[in-house]
């Protein structure tokens, strides 16, 4: 069982005195607010117990999430998870919809100093580097989008296994010829979806074709209908299609409707996340459901962990998906 830990390692890891934590921890004010946070950021880190602690987290309560944009629907029942939990923690939630790289990191690091906020969920594609930068600013949760070698907790799924279940499905219903619309790829989501769309393919005996997998710079109902026609269009086309987003399989089934195919009778489609779109569409959508509300409300449960001193119990999680079966999808 691990120790717990003293005043010497919150020494070590802040170069303050034993002295001056102990006049922190029993709340003498002759110490100046610079180092206070010092001592109060490492036991944080170190998974230190204290009521003060859960005092400074009542006094300064915001939390940030960061996520690319807003016009995703995907992230509309995660934040709704996340603002579930905060809410019952006593936390209020910031948004805040950007990208964190080399250019903008600056800024972000302001607006956590000049908010005030204690803590990040993040639901975006960051960099090691940065992201390393923001978790010594900030104790971090990544949410969805993470970097799994890092020594920072997270709650995810495992795109692999559900890409390989979703294209299995496909094949099983007599399809040879699947393409792929691939999201950003330098997103974990869209590269793990195209690592479990290959290996269900290879693992098949059907042919892994670059030519059925299209690239897309961002989720974009337009720019999908406009390159699923010209896959269509082509001498040989697709007979299927697995889409990381159901605003893609939306995009596939308003192609096929304007190249006159019908779907499923022509074309078989799966989309990715359940969102609304996929039970509005006509035929509803074949899709992987994400339990995205719980991905917010977990994230934000263990960013309470980690606010409170907790740390030390927190584990990260991949949750479970399901493939969803719906109209868009048949036997052939």
């Amino acid at each position: 069982m691990k120790k717990k830990p003293t005043y010497s390692e919150i020494s070590k890891l802040t170069g303050i005195s034993v002295s001056t934590i102990s006049r922190v921890l029993n709340s003498n004010i002759n110490v100046s607010k610079e180092k206070e946070e010092k001592i109060i950021s490492a036991m944080q880190k170190l998974g230190y117990k204290h009521p003060l602690l859960q005092k400074k987290a009542m006094e300064k309560s915001l939390i940030i999430i960061n996520l690319p944009s807003l016009n995703n629907p995907f992230y509309s029942k995660i934040t709704e998870g996340v603002k579930s939990a905060a809410t019952r923690n006593n936390y209020q939630v910031m948004i805040h919809e950007d990208h964190i790289n080399k250019s903008t990191i600056e800024s972000i690091l302001y607006l956590i100093k000049s908010t005030k906020a204690i803590g990040m969920i993040t639901l975006n594609h960051i960099d090691k580097e940065e992201l390393l930068r923001l978790n010594d600013a900030i104790p971090i949760v990544q949410c969805c989008e993470c970097l799994p070698s890092l020594d920072i907790p997270f709650v995810s799924i495992d795109d692999i296994s559900a890409s390989i279940r979703a294209v299995n499905y496909l094949i099983s219903l007599g399809n040879k010829r699947i393409a792929m619309i691939n999201g950003p790829i330098r997103y974990k989501y869209s590269k793990d979806r195209l690592k479990g769309y290959q290996k269900a393919i290879a693992n098949s005996g059907l042919e892994v074709e670059n030519k059925l997998i299209v690239q897309l710079p961002e989720i974009n109902f337009d720019m999908a209908v406009s390159a699923v026609m010209q896959l269509l269009s082509s001498p040989n086309p697709p007979d299927a299609f697995f889409t990381v987003s159901d605003v893609y399989a939306a995009a596939v089934i308003r192609a096929a409707i304007n190249s006159n195919l019908n779907v499923p009778k022509d074309v078989n489609v799966i989309g990715f996340d359940n969102v609304e779109i996929s039970s509005m569409c006509t035929p509803n959508i074949t899709t992987v459901s994400q339990p995205r509300f719980q991905l917010g409300l977990l994230s934000c449960d263990m960013l309470d962990k980690i606010l409170c001193g907790e740390g030390n119990s927190v584990q990260s999680i991949f949750l479970e998906t399901e493939l969803i079966i719906r109209e868009s999808t048949r036997i052939k």
